[in-house]
């Protein structure tokens, strides 16, 4: 199968989350601007204290991840796409936002998202049964819908009812992309 190029893709997911920062970044200073300038009814007061209160949260974030794009270009840089069947429990049990790949019969890798959890089920999924796969299966990657057009890092799941299995060591590829370092996989990679 011929997997396209992932150039534009990967320009849309930092285009997504730069407009993310920007839209987090000015939600304040136009709240402080209609503040100033217009008189807030009592109902509004508590809103805007909250919206203020909660700006610097949703700055630092959108930020950390604006500035850890790159990492998904260095992953997708590594390793090629790869289509993999795969389920999504279902909703309801505290694990709806985890993807269960089957990288082989009988080998099952649980990834979730990071830094945001994202429904990749239902982002312009028309298959939802198959999932591309570029990364490492000991510690994650990059997922994406069938067709690479929604590319969002994964990392694998630390299921709580499990003990995390022993890890190899990393590989020179995966040092490569990110993935690893002096020879042992990152258990969380931001």
């Amino acid at each position: 199968m011929e997997y396209p190029p992932t150039a534009a893709a990967y320009r849309r997911l930092v285009r997504r989350r730069q407009l993310w920062f920007v839209g987090f970044l000015s939600a304040p200073l136009v709240l402080v601007g209609v503040g100033i300038h217009q008189s807030l009814p009592d109902w509004g007061i508590p809103l805007f204290a909250v919206a203020l209160l909660a700006s610097p949260v949703t700055v630092a974030v959108s930020a950390l991840a604006l500035i850890h794009s790159p990492r998904t270009a260095r992953v997708l840089r590594s390793y090629p796409w790869r289509a993999y069947p795969c389920m999504y429990p279902p909703r309801g049990q505290r694990r709806d936002f985890l993807i269960a790949v089957m990288i082989a019969p009988g080998q099952e890798l649980v990834l979730h998202t990071s830094p945001y959890r994202c429904d990749l089920q239902h982002k312009q999924n028309e298959h939802p049964d198959v999932i591309w796969f570029a990364g490492d299966p000991a510690c994650g990657g990059v997922l994406s819908p069938a067709g690479g057009h929604y590319p969002a890092r994964a990392m694998r799941a630390a299921l709580w009812d499990s003990r995390p299995p022993e890890l190899p060591p990393a590989d020179a590829l995966a040092e490569q992309a990110g993935l690893a370092k002096d020879g042992r996989y990152l258990r969380r990679w931001f």
